[in-house]
């Protein structure tokens, strides 16, 4: 509680002595007032017990400014430190410190052409006993994807603002980290060893680690396209299944928490967030001890109970790690996983969608905030 509280006391007096990186236009228009101020270098800091050097988005060593007696610090860096998302709205003139909304950026599908995937298959193929492939699936949008390689123990990701590592190594060790719950319910990690933030986690054989070089990209950002790296098959497309965002209206969305709503102790909303290309999702409802999403050709349910136990069944391992049972009570295979304190089953009622594409629509169910 203390740190938490330790956040937000800093991250408001960041607010006027800002830094932002790629705020185009923060010193146009007609509301500023000329100081005379002074850069403390007087200041140092220590984050969590380690000794920091704020920086900005060019490695530039930043120093707080002193005004009237007040310190100002450089809400980019100490919220990057802090693990705290940090935006500015050019438009409204507005800092946004912390997720501003459910869905803080826009994600997009990362379209790999077939010369790319080729180059993806063959840089892992260049490691023995690592040549299973891995690609992120999504990216912020505006952001591309720019190249793919293979150097030292593992293969690079290089997007303008990403970088995507997939290694057999857990290169975090050593460091001072902070452990996050991603969207999908894997344990991750931050962790800073230079001056940029890495997020790592554990997926299969392999650790995968995310960063934002130029820190364009904030912890909430990568945090969500972290769940996006999967297994890149090598079928008849070479990749994986085409999906597509589930854009809920508001009402909705309304409907989702309501529904949720209904049972004591489960009232926390969650959400399938993708779908097939071309299903569409029809409604949602709450029936028995569970929500009921329905959508033309897959159903997905969430309940507190485990429906699969008394059946046999074969487990599998999704796209990001996670164990789950495909079983059979009639006619229509299931698909069921725990996720936090409930548990998700997936079908197609219509047979419709394979094992494959149900396991990735596995991944997207998430809690809605």
């Amino acid at each position: 509680m203390m740190k938490k509280n330790m956040k937000k006391s800093v991250a408001t007096m960041m607010v006027l002595g800002m830094t932002l990186t790629g705020a185009t236009g923060v010193f146009a228009g007609t509301q500023l007032e000329k100081i005379s101020a002074y850069l403390n270098h007087g200041i140092s800091f220590n984050v969590d017990g380690a000794a920091y050097s704020p920086t900005d988005g060019n490695g530039n060593k930043l120093a707080p400014i002193t005004y009237n007696n007040s310190t100002y610090l450089p809400v980019r860096a100490l919220a990057d430190a802090l693990h705290v998302p940090v935006s500015y709205d050019g438009k409204k003139g507005q800092v946004i410190i912390g997720q501003a909304t459910s869905n803080p950026s826009a994600l997009t599908n990362v379209t790999y052409s077939a010369a790319q995937k080729e180059a993806i298959q063959k840089a892992f193929a260049q490691f023995d006993g690592f040549e299973t492939a891995y690609a992120p699936q999504q990216m912020i949008a505006g952001d591309t994807f720019k190249s793919v390689g293979a150097g030292g123990d593992g293969v690079s990701f290089v997007f303008n603002h990403m970088k995507v590592d997939v290694s057999p190594r857990d290169y975090s060790d050593g460091y001072t980290s902070k452990d996050v719950k991603l969207s999908n319910g894997v344990i991750a990690k931050w962790y800073t060893p230079d001056q940029t933030g890495m997020l790592t986690f554990q997926l299969d054989d392999r650790y995968v680690t995310l960063s934002s070089p130029d820190h364009k990209l904030s912890q909430a950002q990568l945090q969500q396209v972290a769940v996006s790296v999967q297994k890149a098959n090598s079928n008849n497309d070479q990749g994986i299944t085409a999906f597509a965002d589930v854009n809920y209206s508001k009402q909705q969305l309304d409907n989702i928490r309501k529904a949720f709503a209904k049972f004591d102790g489960f009232t926390t909303a969650y959400a399938p967030q993708h779908m097939v290309a071309g299903d569409t999702f029809k409604s949602v409802g709450a029936g028995g001890d569970g929500v009921n999403f329905v959508f033309n050709r897959m159903n997905v349910t969430v309940s507190p109970k485990d429906y699969s136990f008394s059946y046999d069944g074969k487990t599998v391992k999704l796209p990001n790690g996670v164990s789950a049972k495909w079983y059979t009570p009639d006619q229509t295979d299931m698909l069921t996983f725990k996720l936090d304190d409930r548990y998700v089953t997936l079908s197609s009622p219509n047979n419709q969608l394979t094992h494959t594409q149900l396991e990735q629509m596995a991944v997207s169910v998430q809690k809605v905030k």
